[in-house]
């Protein structure tokens, strides 16, 4: 496996790109778009540069590449595909200066990693494998490395070849590398402070994979660091609901504890208290129960799971509970104390697949999804139990929802009275 990182100044003749798409240029002159319908030819060039190290074998390249093709005579076919895809590749040159980029030994047909050719997966394969050579002796140099490594891949390899069977190993492969390579240089990037490098890398990652939660981590982690704590507040947000609405995912222990430090920030920045509670109770215990969220969050879980309960005819219950206190400066302070309590008994009391947001100074909403009228009234009632039990006669507390409202395949609704 090749160690060293090729001199990114130097020219080739012949460059090959597989990332996000395939193109092949020979001293400027685009080669792949010069071949029309020629797709079988390429496939066959682009199985050579894959496999560098082992060939193809005439007698089973049609049934590799071609599967789904049935050639009386598959030997012929894979040569006269040799034959042109040579004359592609050295046909502009002369006699004497040819390049033979495929070669023949021992029955197979070989790609000749000997010629001057570049090829950006192997490229960013060994800028990779250097930069973690160089992470511990000389970070510096791995930074660079790592950051010319990520440069390279531009998404996914050989897109094009999306079903092909002997591309989706190494596909997966080089799309494993990058993320550990990216993740890696996230890593060295912190240790030196170099937010806008990790911001830069993050984003690189999110235009390729936008649900991976380790570069959310170190993008939010960076916006706290230079202040932005509205900015890590609202990618939080987007972030978490994407989650939840594409993979029914809450955030992890993780995400939960950078929370609280983005909460932190934004008290500190004497934020609003409803930007300060939109995600948990002021007791912290984030990491086990109900999931609190922004009101706009809700919102969008809110349609993810109305949609879901449409499909399956099931039912959802939308439950409003709200306190009450007099005016005065002490009420208002009795009030958010009140809502502290109950953010707590929200954790303490919902399940994990539930969902809660403070709507109002005085109000939360909660979502319990698959739950029937009679089981989430109960649930609100013990809510109000509890909360009267720990605060006698310190604020009245109503609680509010609507009767079955029926949809199409008969699924229960339950309103709260904000939402009509």
């Amino acid at each position: 496996m090749v160690l060293e990182v090729l001199d990114a100044k130097k020219t080739f003749a012949l460059e090959i790109r597989t990332f996000g798409k395939f193109r092949v240029s020979y001293k400027g002159n685009i080669l792949s778009e010069e071949a029309g319908r020629s797709y079988r030819m390429w496939d066959l060039f682009k199985y050579l540069i894959t496999f560098r190290d082992r060939g193809i074998l005439p007698e089973t390249a049609a049934e590799i590449l071609w599967p789904e093709r049935q050639y009386s005579e598959p030997k012929s076919a894979f040569r006269t595909s040799i034959y042109r895809l040579r004359q592609i590749l050295s046909g502009k040159t002369n006699s004497k200066n040819r390049e033979e980029y495929i070669t023949f030994s021992q029955g197979c047909y070989l790609w000749n990693t000997s010629t001057d050719y570049w090829l950006d997966a192997q490229e960013f394969e060994a800028a990779c494998h250097r930069g973690q050579l160089l992470t511990e002796t000389a970070p510096e140099a791995a930074v660079e490395s790592l950051k010319y490594a990520i440069s390279l891949y531009k998404g996914e390899y050989l897109p094009e070849c999306m079903y092909h069977e002997w591309v989706i190993p190494i596909r997966n492969y080089y799309h494993r590398l990058f993320l550990e390579n990216a993740l890696s240089l996230c890593g060295l990037l912190k240790k030196t402070g170099d937010t806008a490098g990790l911001f830069k890398v993050c984003e690189k990652v999110f235009l390729i994979e936008p649900l991976e939660e380790d570069f959310h981590l170190y993008y939010l982690d960076a916006c706290l660091a230079c202040g932005k704590a509205k900015e890590a507040y609202a990618h939080y947000n987007d972030v978490t609901e994407r989650m939840y609405r594409e993979l029914g995912a809450k955030p992890s222990a993780a995400m939960r504890s950078l929370h609280k430090r983005i909460r932190a920030e934004m008290e500190a920045g004497n934020a609003s208290a409803d930007l300060c509670l939109f995600q948990a109770g002021p007791g912290g215990k984030e990491e086990s129960g109900a999931f609190f969220c922004d009101s706009q969050v809700f919102l969008s879980l809110y349609e993810v799971e109305k949609r879901r309960a449409e499909r399956t005819g099931g039912p959802l219950y939308l439950g409003k509970i709200a306190l009450f206190a007099g005016q005065g400066s002490w009420q208002q302070s009795l009030l958010k104390k009140g809502m502290h309590i109950l953010g707590d008994i929200f954790l303490s009391n919902l399940r994990k697949g539930d969902v809660v947001t403070l709507w109002q100074d005085n109000q939360y909403l909660v979502l319990m999804p698959a739950l029937a009228r009679a089981q989430g009234d109960e649930v609100l009632r013990r809510i109000k139990n509890i909360f009267q039990e720990k605060c006698p006669g310190m604020i009245s507390i109503e609680s509010h929802y609507r009767p079955d409202r029926p949809l199409a395949q008969a699924s229960s609704w339950h309103w709260g009275d904000i939402l009509n």
